[in-house]
């Protein structure tokens, strides 16, 4: 129902539809009469915690606002990895300045992920600001920020431009973009968004489709699994949680933009987007923008580390990524709508960047998303 109304939204243009999200705050309970042998939840409330101690049921715990322990073991994705990969996301697009928006403090979550994010932008040599959310946040119990709005906008209005806006859910991400163009500050160009949390639904309902990152929430669900029907069997938890390696970044619009200082690069890239649908050559850049093979190579080694070549590889198997989630296209055809004159090369290049065939790929992410 909801896919529907975000297709027609779509359509239309114009709409800001409010999400009243549930499960969240739901104090979820065990039917009285159910004799089940395992628990796989996002044990978060105090409440389901007892319960499930009473009944003596071997859990496994998939949420990250809860701590790893050997009664309730956690299965996750890693932390780490996914603020690395957020903040590496906008590095590799040129951007200095890096922003993160994250969870009220009464959500429960903890700063693992906000460490992870400053300490990589510091070490690639950007700057990072960090959103501090209102103590009247904490009165609300929502994933949003309808407390923080006037804030929030302030905030965003005086952060150097352009920057790359880290943000903890798709929910958030979607306020933000709506105060974004509530105050004529452009998404992508002036903030480009990415969401930790990876929400297709939240994405359709957002003004400019939103970048979020892969959490491997399949392999997340199979691991936790795997590891419940251990402790069923009688083993033992491990000492410390089972941590899975974020899949990478599903690029949308909302990042879509880059942050490099010099003028022929930025503008290159920009090409490069606009036409990676089509089977152009760097030599059409060239062509473009007049300059020289000589000086383009130059320009994109010392500005962006990789050639002008291995950018457009880069750019064809984002948008590959985001048609085989969220498409019914067939390999052949995705192949021709990113460039690639032959399905053949599309799969190794795919496979060479992605550590995955494309079919593979596809039954994966289409199984199971990411979960917080």
């Amino acid at each position: 129902m909801l896919r529907g109304v975000a297709d027609y939204a779509r359509q239309q243009g114009g709409w800001d539809c409010f999400i009243e999200p549930h499960g969240f705050w739901d104090e979820l309970q065990l039917p009285p009469n159910w004799r089940g042998h395992g628990v796989i939840g996002r044990i978060t409330h105090p409440g389901m915690v007892r319960a499930l101690a009473r009944r003596r049921l071997p859990c496994v715990n998939v949420s990250w606002s809860r701590q790893h322990s050997t009664r309730f073991p956690n299965v996750v994705s890693d932390w780490r990895a996914c603020g690395q990969m957020a903040v590496r996301h906008f590095l590799d697009r040129g951007f200095r300045t890096i922003a993160y928006v994250g969870a009220a403090p009464h959500m429960g979550y903890g700063p693992q992920l906000e460490e992870a994010i400053r300490t990589t932008a510091k070490e690639g040599g950007a700057e990072i600001y960090s959103f501090q959310h209102s103590p009247k946040q904490s009165m609300i119990r929502e994933h949003g920020i309808r407390a923080d709005i006037v804030d929030l906008q302030r905030w965003l209005l005086e952060l150097p431009k352009p920057v790359g806006v880290i943000i903890w859910s798709a929910m958030i991400g979607r306020s933000v973009m709506t105060i974004c163009a509530n105050a004529a500050i452009e998404v992508p160009d002036d903030v480009a968004i990415l969401c930790v949390e990876h929400d297709d639904l939240m994405s359709a309902l957002a003004p400019v489709e939103l970048s979020s990152l892969d959490q491997a929430g399949h392999t997340v669900g199979f691991k936790a699994a795997e590891l419940l029907d251990r402790l069923i069997q009688g083993e033992p938890a491990p000492k410390k949680p089972i941590e899975i390696p974020p899949r990478g970044v599903v690029a949308r619009r909302s990042s879509d933009a880059t942050g490099f200082e010099d003028e022929v690069v930025t503008e290159a890239i920009r090409y490069l987007r606009d036409h990676a649908n089509q089977p152009i050559q760097i030599h059409d850049v060239e062509k473009t923008l007049q300059v020289s093979r000589r000086v383009l190579e130059n320009r994109f080694e010392k500005f962006v580390g990789r050639s002008p070549a291995d950018v457009l590889r880069r750019i064809r198997v984002e948008r590959a990524a985001v048609l085989l989630r969220d498409t019914e296209l067939s390999i052949p055809d995705i192949a021709r709508n990113c460039g690639f004159n032959h399905p053949e090369s599309f799969i190794r290049c795919f496979k060479r960047m992605m550590g995955d065939v494309p079919s593979h790929y596809r039954r994966v992410n289409r199984a199971g998303g990411a979960s917080g």
